[in-house]
């Protein structure tokens, strides 16, 4: 079987370089690159290919390198053109991947998933009333990793909010998600397959400096990081069936990462679930692209990089096969 990763400059700082006055890394190659690397040391054979946003020459690139599935690390986009040319690809299909995180606060909730109340606000000229307890958390309605995030996004008082919905209205061009902020434990969780997942060890994420996961303290790998995390029995199960709730009622595909907070007495309410989560695994040799946190996790559940990425494309292998779909020379 041939595979294709695709990578897009940008994919993880393109939000953030809209308020960043600083350069800041891409490592959106790097990323590919060792996911390729892995999947060669599976046995596959493999492309790592740019995606460009012409469809044509895309499609055309595909054929004659003779693709028979895509790893997509990339976006929405990739998914769209992927699925209009019926290219079998890893990960959830666009019905999901295209709503926001209201839209997937509504579904879950409507599950009764347990879910910070929220109001939104398209701009600062049309700021709705605040019916919710401080303090809030406010951020980009389709932020990817905590792009415009630091700890001025957390308001305690009315007269802080102003600024904060300017940033992401004006200067990011996206609706603010106004949250009621959830004081508590942060924790996140991975999950593999389709049909019978596997749920990964939870981890907990600490902060080396300010009270929140900003851009920076994420794609710099400063976050203190417990995986496993350390609760209890009930709780650790709580969570682990809340996400196993997450994952079918969203229907995400193959890989996905379920973001939580425990609240004071350790009940968890869902933040968003990343169908793009990163997967690069901590390595002493290579530390050019940032360490997902599902890497931290695949650590913790016995895998190395190669057995890893192949849990996830043969959960996609599985799933075009159980629903009479063929890739390439796989019957």
């Amino acid at each position: 079987m041939k595979i294709a990763v695709f990578y897009r400059e940008n994919r993880n700082i393109e939000h953030q370089k809209m308020v960043s006055d600083h350069p800041i890394h891409d490592d959106a190659y790097d990323e590919a690159r060792l996911h390729a690397q892995g999947l060669l040391e599976v046995g596959y054979d493999v492309d790592l290919i740019k995606w460009t946003r012409n469809p044509i020459q895309m499609a055309e690139t595909l054929k004659v390198k003779k693709i028979d599935l895509v790893f997509n690390v990339s976006s929405y986009d990739e998914i769209i053109f992927l699925e209009t040319i019926k290219m079998p690809y890893v990960g959830t299909s666009s019905k999901i991947v295209g709503t926001d995180k209201v839209q997937r606060k509504i579904i879950c909730a409507y599950h009764g998933i347990k879910t910070p109340k929220f109001q939104v606000a398209k701009s600062i000229n049309n700021i709705p009333e605040i019916n919710l307890d401080y303090p809030l958390f406010v951020k980009p309605l389709n932020g990817r990793g905590s792009s415009g995030i630091d700890d001025s996004n957390i308001i305690t008082a009315h007269e802080h909010l102003l600024p904060v919905i300017k940033r992401i209205t004006e200067d990011m061009h996206q609706v603010a998600l106004i949250e009621e902020c959830i004081q508590g434990r942060e924790v996140t969780v991975g999950v593999v397959g389709y049909e019978n997942v596997e749920v990964l060890p939870i981890l907990e994420i600490g902060f080396s400096s300010g009270k929140t996961n900003s851009f920076t303290h994420k794609m710099n790998d400063l976050e203190i990081i417990h995986c496993p995390a350390n609760l209890d029995a009930s709780t650790e199960k709580t969570i682990r069936d809340m996400v196993k709730r997450v994952y079918e009622v969203l229907n995400i595909k193959d890989f996905g990462r379920v973001d939580i907070m425990l609240d004071k007495n350790n009940t968890p309410y869902f933040l968003e679930v990343n169908t793009f989560a990163g997967l690069n695994l901590p390595s002493a040799e290579d530390k050019s692209a940032h360490i997902g946190y599902m890497g931290y996790m695949a650590i913790q559940a016995g895998y190395d990089r190669k057995s890893f990425l192949d849990r996830i494309v043969q959960s996609a292998v599985n799933r075009y096969a159980n629903t009479a779909q063929s890739i390439g020379r796989i019957r």
